[in-house]
């Protein structure tokens, strides 16, 4: 069923539909989060704000066939208020030391994710967010560039450069002239 229209159910007194809503999109937005704060239990906490102030939202809700960037402009307003008041991805990755070391692939998946998480925390947070958008909320570029309110354009060459930087700093290439390009 189409977004919109699940919200106009939900603004009549449908729940069914905010619920519908929620098991849909509160794993993305978990997954941008999680990604953008390092904590797993925030991001849990970033998605139920995030739905909180779309169901108070509800009523003067306007479909325009853009649900989910409307829901993740919500949410990264929610994240970086967070991260204002705190250093983000501080702690990522805790938690994968606390398990057992099965032959070693434990621990290789963690330093891999260790490199990865700083990595992304090296870029520029307007590319970082850009790349957390499209690959971990799995929004289109279109929609991606309603939320950080930029061209469509200006977003695919944020990502582009977001995914060009990651790979210069995890081949082993590093930032040149610590920049970007």
């Amino acid at each position: 069923m189409d977004d919109d229209l699940l919200m106009l159910q939900f603004a009549s007194g449908n729940e069914k539909a905010m619920e519908t809503l929620y098991k849909c999109w509160a794993p993305r937005i978990m997954a941008y989060a999680g990604r953008c704060l390092g904590d797993f239990h925030e991001a849990q906490d970033v998605a139920q704000e995030s739905f909180m102030m779309l169901s108070k939202s509800a009523v003067g809700y306007e479909p325009r066939g853009r649900f989910g960037a409307y829901l993740f402009r919500i949410a990264g307003n929610i994240v970086r208020s967070r991260c204002r008041k705190k250093a983000p991805l501080l702690g990522v990755m805790d938690e994968l030391y606390d398990g057992p070391n099965d032959e070693g692939i434990a621990e290789e998946t963690a330093m891999w994710r260790i490199d990865l998480e700083s990595a992304l925390e090296k870029l520029p947070a307007d590319q970082r967010e850009a790349l957390l958008l499209v690959v971990c909320g799995g929004l289109s570029y279109d929609e991606a560039a309603l939320v950080q309110g930029v061209s469509q354009d200006a977003l695919a060459q944020r990502v582009s450069r977001s995914r060009k930087g990651l790979y210069r700093m995890l081949s082993g290439k590093g930032m040149e002239g610590g920049s970007l390009k």
